[in-house]
């Protein structure tokens, strides 16, 4: 990536010196995208194209202590602010310290299975982390934002991470913890994480014509794991997750357990300056209560990518997705029903990065 460097202070101390640097990339993407479309009600395509500018900032202290941070442009009024956008850090022999938008410390170990697409296709290849702001249900779950705080130490092939979200009253309590290892072609991790969250005013009918109308705290957490190896040329990842939701309402006698067990893998294979990827999740959701339905979800997606150098990409790939409708139970209905259906959506263009 190339950057152009904005500003450089150099400040002598009798102790030695300290160095701060300002320095601005970008990337950038243009293309066309077949998506589905919920106000036409079918897949349409149309043209997509953006700029974006970052800003990053790197300093040490005359002990040898690393501090920094990084925003783009559109973020500058929320990373000034309210610190939800952009990041700082100061990092040493203690290890890294990051506050602001950073990921939880068990999907910072985890990670993701590998995107197509110049746009990452609905990103058909992520799985929720429930301590990264992760939307569990429907409605208003009132997660709040992303981890503020993340932690990482690294000590030979071993990486550590740990975070929270932010801990005032009416925020959503959220923390996340990850390891890595890493021996030769192989990389091990697992991570752990959990939150809380409440919906308002929750208006449903469950089994037996019951209705609800409260209050509802959900107590989430997931236990996530994935295994890369890399061979030549050829990357190969699995993952897997198990979330785990509890519902209880705040007043009303009701209350439910929820789980969606994930599991996917991925794989990339380099030939010259092109590289081919493939992905495949199937998630299981056991409903409890909420339906006597257990449906499983599949997400699967292909894609090319051709380095034309310079910083410069040509990108297509093609992704399949289940999508699941609820339907309210009736008065004469002992649960409601869950209807999955099947879509895709493909894209080409360039990625750029400067």
């Amino acid at each position: 990536m190339k950057k152009i460097l904005l500003a450089t202070t150099v400040l002598a101390m009798s102790a030695g010196f300290a160095a701060a640097d300002v320095s601005v990339s970008g990337d950038g993407k243009m293309g066309v995208l077949n998506a589905y479309d919920s106000v036409e009600g079918k897949n349409v395509t149309t043209f997509v194209n953006n700029a974006r500018i970052k800003f990053s900032l790197s300093g040490t202290t005359d002990a040898g202590l690393s501090f920094g941070g990084s925003f783009r442009a559109h973020e500058a009024a929320t990373a000034e602010s309210a610190g939800t956008s952009g990041s700082v850090f100061i990092s040493g022999a203690f290890g890294k310290v990051t506050f602001g938008s950073v990921d939880s410390g068990d999907k910072a170990s985890v990670g993701q299975l590998a995107y197509v697409g110049y746009t990452s296709l609905n990103s058909g290849n992520v799985i929720t982390y429930v301590a990264d702001g992760g939307k569990a249900g429907t409605g208003d779950t009132n997660v709040s934002g992303s981890a503020r705080v993340l932690y990482t130490y690294s000590s030979g092939a071993l990486t550590v991470n740990a975070s929270s979200a932010q801990l005032l009253a009416d925020a959503t309590p959220s923390f996340g913890v990850g390891a890595s290892y890493t021996t030769g072609p192989v990389t091990v991790a697992l991570g752990y994480g959990t939150a809380e969250s409440t919906i308002a005013d929750l208006d449903y009918d469950y089994a037996g014509n019951n209705t609800l109308d409260d209050d509802v705290t959900l107590s989430m957490t997931d236990i996530s794991a994935s295994a890369t190896y890399v061979m030549g040329s050829t990357t190969i990842k699995g993952i897997y997750q198990n979330k785990a939701i509890a519902l209880e309402a705040n007043t009303d006698a009701f209350s439910a357990d929820l789980t969606a067990t994930s599991m996917g893998a991925s794989v990339s294979h380099v030939i010259d300056a092109m590289t081919l990827t493939a992905y495949s999740i199937s998630t299981a959701m056991d409903l409890g209560d909420l339906s006597e339905d257990g449906p499983s979800v599949n997400r699967y997606g292909v894609g090319v990518t051709y380095d034309l150098g310079g910083g410069a990409k040509v990108n297509a790939g093609w992704a399949g997705y289940d999508v699941s409708t609820f339907t309210q139970a009736s008065a004469s209905d002992d649960y409601p029903t869950l209807e999955t259906e099947s879509r895709s959506t493909w894209d080409l263009g360039l990625n750029f990065s400067f």
